[in-house]
C-alpha cells in the first residue's frame, strides 16, 4: 500500500531546490576543513572531482528510480529481489536515514552550542529542530517543498552575498602553485563532499511525486551540479582569505570567513546571516530524512498513514543524535573517517547492485 503523500505532487523546480538544500545544508560546515587538509590549496580540485562523481551518482539512482516510476526506494527493491530480501534492503534504508538524520540533528546542535550559545545544553536545540521538523513532516511532502521554495533563494542569496563581501580580505596568492598536492590526496580530499553530493540518493523519494517524472534526471544532475559549483566557490573564497594551514585548525571555517567582514566600518560580522541560512536550510534537510524514515517505515510494513509514526520516530531521532556521537570529537571523527563509506554504501553501492539484478531479472521498465 501507498502512503498518506499518494496524492501530493511536486514540481521538479521544487525537487531541485529540495536536493540542494539536502546537500548544501551540512557540507558547507565541517566539510571544507576535511577537504583542505588532504588537498591544501588544491580543494578545488578535489571538489571538482566529487562533483563529478555525484553526478554518475545522479543519472544511477534516477536511472534505477525511473524503471518504477511508481515506487520509492524503499518499495522497488521487493519487486527486483524479492518480498522478504527487498523489505530487508528498504529497513536498511530506513535504518540509514535515521542514523544520518541523527548525525544532521547533532551537527546542528554542536554548530549552535559551539559558535553562538555555548551556556545553552545541546539537547534544547536538538529538541527544538526534531519539534520543528515532526510538524513539518506531518504536513506533508508538498507542503515543506513550498516552504523551502520560499526560502531557497533566500539562503542561497545570503551565502553568496556574504561571501562576496567576505571576497574583499581576499588574497589569490594563497590558491596557489595549483595541482601542487599529490594526486592520492587530492583523491582523498573528494571522498568527504562526493559523501555530500551523493545524498541525491534522495530523488529516489520523490521521483513517483514528481508531476513529470522524466525529468527527475534533469533535476538531480541540476541540484548536484550547482551545489559543487557554489561549494567550489566558498571554498576557494575560505582558501583566499585564510590559507590552507588556518583552515585545516578551524572547525567551522565557513562561519569565521563571515566573521571577519567589514565593509566601511559599518557592516560587519556577518555569522548572524550566515546562521540565518544555514539554520533554515537544516530545518529543511532534517524534515526531508525524517520524512524519509517515516514514509520508509509506513511502506515497508504496509501501513496506510505514516502520520502516526511521526511522534514516535522523533523520539528515537532524538535517542540517536546524543547516543551515536557521545562527544563533538567522536562527531568530528565520524565525519571524517566513517561517514564517507556508511554513506556511500547506500548513494552508490546498493543502487548499483540493485540496477544491475533489475536489469539481469527484466524488472522494472524504463519510462518513456
Amino acid at each position: 500500500m501507498r502512503g498518506i503523500l499518494e496524492e501530493s505532487k511536486i514540481s521538479s523546480r521544487q525537487a531541485v531546490f529540495l536536493m540542494i538544500t539536502t546537500i548544501f545544508a551540512t557540507v558547507i560546515l565541517s566539510v571544507p576543513a576535511i577537504t583542505v587538509k588532504h588537498a591544501r590549496q588544491d580543494a578545488w580540485i578535489s571538489i571538482g572531482l566529487a562533483t563529478a562523481a555525484g553526478l554518475l551518482i545522479a543519472r544511477l539512482v534516477t536511472t534505477l528510480g525511473l524503471r518504477f516510476p511508481d515506487r520509492t526506494i524503499f518499495e522497488y527493491p521487493a519487486e527486483i529481489l524479492g518480498s522478504w530480501p527487498g523489505k530487508l534492503v528498504g529497513f536498511l534504508y530506513i535504518m540509514w536515514f535515521l542514523h544520518i538524520n541523527a548525525g544532521v540533528i547533532r551537527e546542528y546542535g554542536e554548530f549552535l552550542v559551539t559558535a553562538f550559545r555555548p551556556s545553552t545544553p545541546l539537547i534544547v536545540f536538538n529538541l527544538v529542530a526534531v519539534g520543528i521538523a515532526a510538524y513539518t513532516v506531518r504536513n506533508g511532502l508538498e507542503v515543506f517543498s513550498r516552504a523551502n521554495e520560499i526560502f531557497f533563494p533566500l539562503i542561497m542569496g545570503l551565502i553568496v552575498i556574504t561571501s562576496i563581501l567576505a571576497s574583499r580580505e581576499t588574497d589569490i596568492h594563497r590558491l596557489l602553485p595549483v595541482a601542487d598536492a599529490e594526486a592520492i590526496s587530492i583523491f582523498k580530499g573528494a571522498i568527504v563532499p562526493l559523501a555530500w553530493f551523493g545524498e541525491i540518493v534522495a530523488i529516489g523519494l520523490v521521483i513517483p511525486y514528481l508531476n513529470k517524472p522524466r525529468e527527475s534526471h534533469h533535476a538531480a544532475v541540476t541540484a548536484v551540479l550547482v551545489s559543487g559549483v557554489v561549494f567550489m566557490l566558498v571554498v576557494s573564497n575560505a582558501i583566499a582569505i585564510f590559507g590552507p594551514d588556518l583552515i585545516d585548525a578551524m572547525v567551522f571555517p565557513g562561519l569565521n570567513k563571515y566573521r571577519i567582514v567589514n565593509v566601511a566600518n559599518f557592516l560587519g560580522r556577518l555569522e548572524a546571516l550566515a546562521m540565518t541560512a544555514w539554520v533554515t536550510a537544516g530545518f529543511v534537510k532534517i524534515s526531508i530524512f525524517y520524512w524519509a524514515a517515516v514514509l520508509g517505515i509506513s511502506q515497508v510494513l504496509e501501513l496506510k498513514d505514516y502520520r502516526p509514526l511521526v511522534l514516535p520516530v522523533g523520539g528515537v531521532l532524538m535517542a540517536l543524535s546524543i547516543l551515536d556521537h557521545p562527544s563533538t570529537i567522536h562527531l568530528q571523527h565520524f565525519v571524517a573517517q566513517v561517514f564517507p563509506f556508511f554513506a556511500l554504501t547506500f548513494e552508490a553501492a546498493i543502487p548499483l547492485l540493485l540496477l544491475i539484478a533489475a536489469l539481469a531479472r527484466g524488472k522494472g521498465e524504463k519510462l518513456g
